[in-house]
């Protein structure tokens, strides 16, 4: 039986279930290291290609000063409906999906363009992203790109199964 309280191998989620829950997610926290050694931790929209996380980030994001002197990085997306508003407790189960990595930086014109279009579409929808991708552009954008090393995933409804 897997637990309801912790990740083990039995509650693990596959590389399916990942992508598809990354593919359909549009939240996540995103972790860097500030120079002082102490986390600095946000939410941020992010886009999944299968196999890299890529997020744009605005011109003097705190994150950028970071990974530019430290690319190690982690990044969480979970979703915990126990505790949403009309939760059904315990058995709404709670998933998570975390990983380690090292951040990339690109300042490439067309990937800035594809990548802030692509979490812009995915977090908006189509129309109000066309609306918003040129003031976001405006601002001066870079490219953050995570190739995960490392893995921590649960699912506690799959103690159920």
């Amino acid at each position: 039986m897997s637990s309801k309280t912790t990740a083990t191998p039995e509650n693990a989620l596959s590389k399916q279930e990942i992508d598809e829950r990354l593919a359909a997610g549009t939240l996540a926290r995103l972790a860097s290291y500030r120079e002082d050694g102490m986390i600095h931790l946000t939410p941020i929209w992010f886009d999944w290609n299968g196999e890299e996380f890529r997020l744009t980030l605005g011109a003097g994001r705190i994150h950028l000063k970071n990974l530019a002197r430290d690319p190690r990085v982690s990044i969480l997306i979970d979703r915990d409906p126990r505790v949403d508003e009309g939760a059904q407790g315990l058995a709404a189960g709670a998933w998570a999906i975390m990983c380690r990595g090292n951040a990339t930086l690109s300042q490439d014109d067309a990937l800035i363009r594809e990548v802030t279009v692509a979490v812009l579409k995915k977090a908006l929808g189509p129309e109000d992203a066309e609306k918003y991708a040129e003031p976001v552009m405006a601002e001066g954008r870079t490219i953050v790109t995570i190739t995960p090393q490392d893995w921590l995933t649960w699912d506690y409804n799959k103690a159920d199964e």
